[in-house]
């Protein structure tokens, strides 16, 4: 298109909708589907699945001590809401461990390290978008913190006290949660199934997170449940000191594997 052209926003819109394969539209029902068959895969390879999901909750707990150990424990908390910014990129393995029952292949801790390989620049590209919400996630609840809390921000426990429960700051608890949204709808938006469509066919990030985007958009319903469910299983992981990641986080990647399943047209013969 030349510089300066005017663009039409009804065939913007159609260019956008054609981008990487075709979506499928599912019922709420879907959800509980994908829960299901998540949790079989769970149990058809349980060593594997549960060691991704003990690794991932040992990282939690290294960059948790790391915080208390500064005077920004405050953190702990945009630094729980932003795990889910990048869980899709932890669940990769299990992505793969999912993909591999379906080939009927016995998975492997090293199957799990070779997807990682097989379209590495693209899932790194994917990765780097990822940890670049989380960043600015990070940066805006810091600035958040020192706009209405000042320089002396109180420890964890009277911080949740003064800023969600006494309602002193409801302010700051209201943008704070708002932004928090926002980020967190695109971002689920842009890796609801794009990940696993990496590993999955010979694909570009942009298309994968294009596809993901218009997934969520066809079925904006039962994506919004999907991503509720997600919210409830991962404090439900995070709450117990991280243990109950070691369970949430490969049961949700394997449900997320159904889901872009359901979600996605199979590839064709050229992969995509």
């Amino acid at each position: 298109m030349p510089v300066g052209a005017a663009v039409d926003p009804v065939s913007a819109t159609a260019e956008f909708a054609q981008t990487g394969p075709d979506v499928r539209r599912v019922g709420p029902g879907a959800v509980f589907r994908w829960l299901r068959a998540g949790w079989a895969d769970l149990w058809r390879s349980p060593g594997v699945s549960l060691g991704i999901g003990a690794c991932c909750a040992l990282v939690s707990w290294a960059l948790a001590g790391a915080v208390f150990l500064t005077d920004y424990a405050v953190l702990i908390l945009p630094l729980v809401t932003g795990f889910m910014f990048a869980a899709p990129l932890l669940a990769i393995g299990v992505y793969e461990v999912s993909r591999l029952h379906e080939a009927g292949v016995r998975p492997t801790f090293a199957h799990t390290r070779a997807a990682l390989r097989r379209n590495a620049y693209q899932i790194a590209f994917m990765g780097a978008l990822l940890m670049l919400f989380l960043y600015g996630w990070l940066r805006v609840a810091t600035m958040l913190s020192a706009l209405f809390l000042g320089d002396d921000i109180p420890p964890l426990g009277a911080f949740l006290e003064t800023a969600f429960l006494s309602g002193e700051h409801l302010d700051f608890a209201l943008i704070g949660t708002a932004i928090g949204a926002l980020l967190a709808s695109i971002v689920f938006g842009l890796s609801a199934v794009s990940l696993p469509m990496l590993i999955d066919r010979p694909m570009d990030a942009v298309t994968a997170a294009v596809t993901s985007m218009r997934a969520c958009l066809a079925n904006p319903v039962t994506m919004a449940l999907w991503a509720a469910v997600i919210v409830a299983v991962t404090l439900l992981g995070v709450l117990p000191g991280f243990l109950g990641l070691v369970l949430a986080l490969p049961l949700l990647g394997h449900a997320t594997w159904h889901a872009y399943r359901d979600l996605v047209e199979p590839p064709g013969e050229d992969g995509r």
